[in-house]
């Protein structure tokens, strides 16, 4: 087995748009956590929160069979969605990060073959 192999994996896996991402959803998701704390105890002080949330909910909802509850008191769930949510944002960074790359190498690739 070659050793260069897992290092040039981690190095694609790596990525600064994804770390960017996925620190904009964690303070999106911690900052509308606070204000569900502030507004605790009125009507749907936790729905800006439950659709902050969304994909996890919808996720667990299909795993569970179609039953699944989310609300701003229920701390490990909180906890757990903020956790999906910025590796789902880290992983969409990604994604965008490779398309750019791979359209810059195309154009650049281009440009110097019509010379």
């Amino acid at each position: 087995m070659n050793a260069r192999r897992p290092r040039a994996l981690m190095k694609r896996l790596l990525s600064w748009t994804g770390v960017v991402f996925a620190a904009l959803y964690a303070l999106a998701f911690l900052a509308l956590y606070v204000w569900y704390l502030l507004r605790e105890g009125t009507w749907f002080a936790d729905l800006p929160l439950a659709l902050a949330a969304l994909p996890f909910t919808l996720l667990m909802r299909a795993l569970n069979g179609g039953a699944y509850a989310f609300a701003g008191d229920m701390s490990g769930r909180v906890v757990a969605a903020g956790a999906f949510g910025s590796a789902l944002a880290y992983v969409a960074g990604m994604i965008v990060e490779s398309a750019v790359r791979a359209l810059a190498r195309f154009l650049l690739a281009a440009r110097w073959s019509a010379d």
